[in-house]
């Protein structure tokens, strides 16, 4: 039922959508409307992308069994993105040992593990052009290093998302992003209103330390999307210098 409103829903006229959605919504498992939703945000992104022009690869942190990283894959498809490349970041091997910082959450060692062969062969049935896929396999405080990056030849980042659930994990991810993020890029977090919602914890928390360690870097609040989920623009002050100065 999932995929055949799905299919609709991406030839049905705005106004029509949320009547009929909401209907649906009530029916889906507590699963299928967290990929739902997910592949809505994925949709939007990749429509403010493209419509505002800017231009970057797409970067995903957590992809567990692929069915997001798929659906960015076939919205750059649909969007004629031909030039983005896409970058899969995950351990395959769950959640890393809950620090401190995350203790008391719902969350546990090892959790929302998922085989690599599990990814791809989620990319395989989805026929993802794998030529322009790039998967790193490891935890994040082991691969995520600026000598790994320029390796990979990530220069610019039109879309990142981030699904790291806890705050050990996501600085990583953070420090990484930050000098690649374009001016405009999205940078959406899965996992924002984890922990009870609280700032100090999780993703928020990580978020919050990384802007204040990095002033040249503003977030535009965007759009929420299932429960948890959070999406912002990313302004980037010394991007707009730049401009202000060679005008």
């Amino acid at each position: 039922m999932l995929e055949i409103f799905d299919w609709y829903a991406r030839r049905m006229p705005a106004p029509l959508l949320l009547p009929l959605s909401l209907p649906l919504g009530r029916q889906m498992k507590t699963e299928q409307f967290f990929l739902y939703e997910n592949a809505r945000m994925i949709e939007t992104a990749f429509g403010f992308i493209h419509n505002n022009e800017i231009k970057g690869d797409y970067v995903e942190f957590g992809v567990f069994r692929g069915r997001t990283f798929v659906e960015a894959c076939n919205a750059a498809r649909r969007y004629g993105t031909k030039e983005m490349r896409f970058f899969a970041f995950d351990s395959f091997a769950g959640l890393p040992e809950i620090s401190e910082k995350d203790a008391g959450g719902a969350f546990k060692t090892g959790q929302f593990s998922a085989a690599r062969n599990v990814f791809e062969q989620a990319l395989r049935r989805n026929r993802v052009d794998r030529s322009r896929v790039h998967v790193v396999e490891g935890f994040y405080d082991e691969t995520l290093k600026a000598e790994r990056r320029k390796e990979l030849g990530i220069e610019r980042v039109a879309i990142a998302w981030i699904d790291c659930d806890l705050y050990a994990s996501t600085v990583p991810v953070l420090n990484f992003l930050s000098e690649v993020l374009v001016d405009g890029a999205l940078l959406i977090f899965d996992d924002w209103y984890c922990f009870n919602g609280h700032a100090d914890r999780g993703e928020q928390r990580a978020c919050a330390e990384w802007l204040a360690a990095n002033p040249q870097i503003k977030l535009v609040e965007y759009q929420n999307f299932h429960w948890a989920g959070r999406s912002f623009i990313v302004n980037r002050l010394d991007s707009l210098d730049s401009e202000r100065a060679a005008s």
